[in-house]
């Protein structure tokens, strides 16, 4: 995508202008920076899906390499610039992993049809198209840090449209990188939150997002325009670096309040009414905030009225059309709040 195209198809960002420059790198240098301690290129497999090149063999990244030695031009890189003028690769990190690979000697080329007297051979082996390798050059368009964060978000989030589309969680987690998206990570692993919904795989980070939710939404939703994904987005940008030991307390605040949950569910954040009745994202995000401040003993002298209590709430009908439909408007987590704390304090010493 040329750079004249991505700034025209940027949408709602009130005509910001982007502050980058291009830059052609050569492959020895990319490698060289993305090898550097610290690292210069930043390609931690963690900051987009984990590299993919190699699922069935290395065909792929060897018809890479071999589409690199026969000069056919490659897309742009884009990276973004951090604080210490260091940059992550925002776009490109296949491809740019694929080269630092070869060179390392990691694999050797396979399925090659221009070049079939290279199959077999690794990058030590293949003689003086090693200095045509390393003098490949290919574009790379460097956003600088004084863009926006949002800005950058939106980039990344359209330059990773096509054939594997990343979640917002796995944007977020390339674009706000810091102290909470370590603690969202490690909360993440916890057992109960691991296997919420059936889920079996962590790649598209939706138990991070789980986490996340409830930071988000135990704020204020004065701001909140009903669109989940940017107050999320809002969330992140706002304490991507926060102190260790406000960490420390939101890593207890949820720690804690899942295991009121639990202790007091035998199926937590479940519509028991339903006939086949399964954990929500509706419900764990309703039953958490509430939770949040409940005093522990009164959940464990009241665990029984509680649980009768949600039973009813979920079998009211103003509760129920909230269900149906809009789950994250702001009117109808309003209103669930409303309805759930309605029937909490029918309950002696609910306060």
């Amino acid at each position: 995508m040329q750079i004249q195209q991505l700034n025209t198809k940027i949408e709602n960002m009130e005509r910001q202008i982007l502050n980058l420059y291009p830059i052609d790198y050569p492959f020895e240098t990319l490698v060289s920076r993305a090898k550097s301690n610290p690292p210069k290129l930043i390609l931690n497999p963690e900051f987009q899906r984990k590299y993919k090149w190699d699922k069935d063999g290395f065909e792929r990244a060897s018809r890479f390499i071999e589409s690199c030695l026969m000069r056919i031009p490659l897309p742009a890189c884009y990276f973004a610039e951090n604080e210490q003028n260091n940059h992550s690769v925002i776009d490109g990190v296949q491809r740019i992993t694929t080269i630092k690979k070869f060179f390392d000697d990691e694999f050797a080329l396979e399925g090659l049809t221009v070049y079939p007297e290279l199959n077999g051979k690794k990058f030590s082996e293949i003689g003086e198209l090693q200095g045509e390798l390393e003098s490949t050059t290919i574009r790379c368009v460097v956003l600088r840090k004084e863009n926006p964060k949002e800005l950058v978000h939106e980039i990344f989030a359209r330059l990773n449209q096509g054939a594997v589309k990343l979640s917002d969680q796995e944007i977020r987690h390339a674009i706000y990188p810091g102290t909470l998206d370590v603690l969202l990570t490690l909360l993440s692993e916890n057992e109960f939150i691991a296997k919420f919904q059936n889920s079996k795989s962590k790649e598209d980070r939706s138990n991070e997002e789980l986490v996340l939710r409830f930071f988000a939404l135990d704020n204020s939703l004065d701001e909140y325009d009903s669109v989940l994904s940017k107050w999320l987005d809002k969330y992140m940008r706002e304490n991507q670096d926060i102190a260790p030991e406000m960490a420390e307390v939101l890593n207890e605040s949820f720690i804690s309040t899942l295991n009121k949950c639990i202790q007091t569910f035998e199926n937590p954040f479940v519509d028991t009414t339903l006939d086949k009745p399964r954990q929500g994202v509706a419900y764990y995000d309703l039953l958490m905030w509430s939770f949040k401040n409940l005093n522990s003993s009164f959940i464990t002298d009241k665990k029984a009225e509680i649980n009768v209590k949600f039973r009813e709430l979920c079998q009211l009908e103003n509760f129920k059309k909230t269900m149906a439909g809009g789950l994250q408007q702001k009117s109808s987590i309003i209103t669930r709040r409303s309805l759930w704390i309605a029937k909490l304090s029918e309950i002696d010493g609910y306060n």
